[in-house]
């Protein structure tokens, strides 16, 4: 990407010609200065996340680690870069930024704690002061600004630039220790960064590309994993029963039933007469869809617990034991109506793929051209030497233009590929993306109409198959869609960049004055054709971001469906352990479980909104009466109040992962 082609070999001669400053004689106000004065140009350079509860969740889970940091002498800051890379990073001050990729990628609240625990450790432990390295880096990246045209600096990213000194493996360890330490002190699970890990190791591995950022600036995760194996934290010898179950009952807590499913099945190998074990156990089978599981653990927990357990188990086995009487209240469907609607979107979904498979070659075509062209424009863009524009000057002005337009190029080219490149492909033996995730959803959904006879756990989902189907044509046509959209922004991309071209031949010959500025006549000269040029992007990034939103829409409506396929309709019982995740993480607890079924709603409806109740605060029942009303889905109400897509995607993708995730699947990989 253009963003990243500040040449290797400049950088280098850069590094070696700055005298490093020691670390321990920059004073904590001196570091809060420089990390202010970074983040403006961070903030300058890349687009922030703004939506309120995204940001609220970072900043939830960062606050529950930063009080405890033995650092009190930095306020810490937290921002989210709308990146798709999976990667994040902290500079000086305790200024932590993760890109909105990373957040999309971790499973859990638990997985981002170690994410924003590590890069809190290097703050904690001055990594970017205590090495030469560290000092030659933190020269460089307040210097390059000066040295290199802005064009240069913006597309090279500072931070980036800043990243060529690497971080040593010693401090990322170090830096994994503290996170762990962090973590475990601030309640959240250990395990989970030992997963965060065994996520990048796996993902590295099937597709490396995804993840280059950051390998290229850290360490191999798997190698990592090994060295967090010997921490107290993770040994299983230095881990109690007692703080196992006190994991267990949080990763519970926090509704993560895969997780503490696990762990209190760890705890009854060694103790089978846990009673607290034994409940939490089977509550979490009755979450994961296993209720004859649960009664049968539940009185296990009633016959030796004591008398509050046992009358806390007959309550819950009471309680299951009506579940079968609640079936009956479901609506039995009409199975040809239903095998014929899935034809239906089979067929939907190969003409999706007809549509997608040449627009998507087209775009990617598109994507090579654009970027050949801006890799070739980098070497006509002059360099000013040590030249510092004065404040308040015309070149000033000039060069904020610049980068405003060079931060719309880079969004442009970031979403238009994210929309290009994630809508994948149906191609014998090259199935990716979501349209292969459409087609599984639909062979999932196809299954159950197959068998004979149809098991009674799907017999409850098949009453919301036609909102299911209805949900994925509109996956397709948002697909389609943000396609297109992302072809639109490339083709105004594609179109200015000639006039970028000219312009900065242009640019090239003019010539300061003593000043260090440039004359009047010079400015009238080029700051209109630069005004022209970064309405042209700013055009091209705003379509991209529309195509953006498209797909990530898309991305939800097939999570919306995953999460109602998990059967969490299929009793007031089981939908209650969406209502407690819902509750745990937003607040809100949805809509009565008989109120969902009445109004023809979806457990996945009701997950989509009440996150976007949450965010513009508002009531579930008001977002889902409007859905009724109005014969919309939840993901369009969600987009006609404006809620970003992507954060939209991040969150019911988490409700999904509660109940999914596979810990023990995945650390066995690494």
């Amino acid at each position: 990407m253009f963003r990243r082609i500040v040449p290797l070999v400049v950088i280098l001669s850069l590094v070696g010609a700055i005298c490093p400053t020691p670390a321990r004689a920059t004073s904590t106000q001196t570091e809060i200065e420089m990390g202010r004065a970074s983040d403006e140009q961070i903030v300058e350079t890349n687009v922030i996340e703004t939506d309120p509860l995204l940001n609220a969740y970072v900043q939830k889970i960062a606050n529950n680690l930063w009080r405890e940091v033995a650092r009190k002498d930095v306020p810490y800051n937290i921002k989210i870069i709308q990146d798709t890379d999976v990667n994040s990073f902290a500079t000086l001050g305790g200024y932590v930024y993760i890109n909105e990729g990373l957040i999309d990628f971790v499973q859990s609240d638990d997985e981002l704690a170690g994410v924003i625990g590590h890069e809190t450790g290097h703050i904690e432990r001055r990594h970017v002061l205590t090495m030469q390295s560290k000092a030659q880096a933190l020269n460089l990246l307040f210097g390059v600004a000066a040295i290199f045209s802005p064009l240069i600096y913006q597309f090279g990213n500072l931070m980036e630039a800043g990243a060529m000194a690497k971080i040593s493996r010693a401090d990322e360890l170090q830096a994994d220790r503290t996170g762990l330490q962090l973590m475990a002190r601030a309640g959240y699970d250990p395990e989970n960064m030992e997963t965060m890990l065994a996520h990048l190791n796996a993902l590295g591995n099937a597709h490396a590309d995804v993840v280059t950022k950051y390998l290229q600036d850290h360490p191999d995760p798997g190698a990592r994993v090994n060295h967090l194996l010997g921490y107290p934290e993770l040994d299983p010898k230095d881990v109690t029963e007692q703080q196992l179950l006190v994991q267990a009952l949080g990763d519970r807590e926090r509704a993560r039933y895969e997780f503490s499913e696990i762990k209190f099945e760890d705890i009854l190998k060694k103790d089978p007469s846990n009673a607290e074990a034994l409940l939490g156990l089977g509550q979490d089978q009755l979450a994961l869809g296993f209720p004859n599981k649960s009664q049968q653990t539940l009185a296990e927990a009633a016959q030796i617990g004591s008398a509050q357990t046992r009358d806390l188990a007959n309550a819950r086995i009471a309680a299951l034991r009506d579940m079968e009487v609640q079936r009956v209240d479901l609506t039995q469907p009409n199975l040809g109506q239903l095998r014929g609607l899935l034809a239906d979107a089979q067929t939907a979904q190969d003409q999706a793929n007809t549509a997608i498979d040449a627009r998507r070659s087209e775009g990617l075509d598109q994507l090579k051209q654009i970027n050949a062209r801006l890799n070739a424009l980098q070497y006509e863009t002059q360099q000013y030497g040590a030249i510092n524009p004065p404040h308040g000057s015309r070149l000033e002005a000039i060069l904020k233009n610049l980068n405003t337009m060079s931060r719309s190029i880079n969004s442009a080219l970031a979403d238009s590929s994210e929309s290009i490149g994630g809508v994948g492909s149906l191609r014998q033996n090259k199935e990716s993306g979501l349209l292969r995730e459409s087609r599984d959803i639909l062979k999932e959904m196809q299954a159950p109409l197959d068998a004979t006879p149809i098991p009674s756990d799907s017999l409850a989902v098949l009453p919301s198959y036609p909102s299911m189907f209805a949900e994925l044509r509109a996956a397709d046509s948002d697909m389609i869609r943000s396609v297109d959209g992302a072809r639109a922004a490339l083709t105004i991309l594609d179109q200015s960049v000639g006039d970028l071209d000219a312009f900065f031949r242009l640019f090239n010959n003019e010539h300061l004055n003593f000043q260090g500025d440039i004359s009047q006549s010079q400015y009238d000269e080029l700051a209109p054709q630069v005004q022209k040029l970064a309405t042209a992007f700013n055009n091209a990034a705003t379509a991209a971001s529309e195509a953006a939103q498209l797909y990530n829409m898309a991305r939800t409506r097939q999570l919306s469906t995953r999460i109602t396929l998990l059967g969490l309709g299929s009793s007031p019982q089981r939908y209650s352990t969406l209502q407690y995740a819902l509750k745990a993480r937003f607040g809100l607890d949805g809509v009565p479980y008989a109120e969902m079924l009445h109004d023809g709603l979806t457990p996945g409806d009701v997950t989509v909104g009440t996150i976007l109740a949450a965010d513009i605060k508002s009531d579930p029942e008001e977002i889902l009466d409007e859905a009724v009303r109005t014969k919309k889905s939840p993901v369009d109400i969600a987009n006609e109040h404006g809620m970003h897509a992507w954060p939209l995607e991040i969150f019911t993708g988490l409700i999904y992962l509660d109940y999914t995730d596979d810990p023990q699947k995945e650390l066995q990989t690494t």
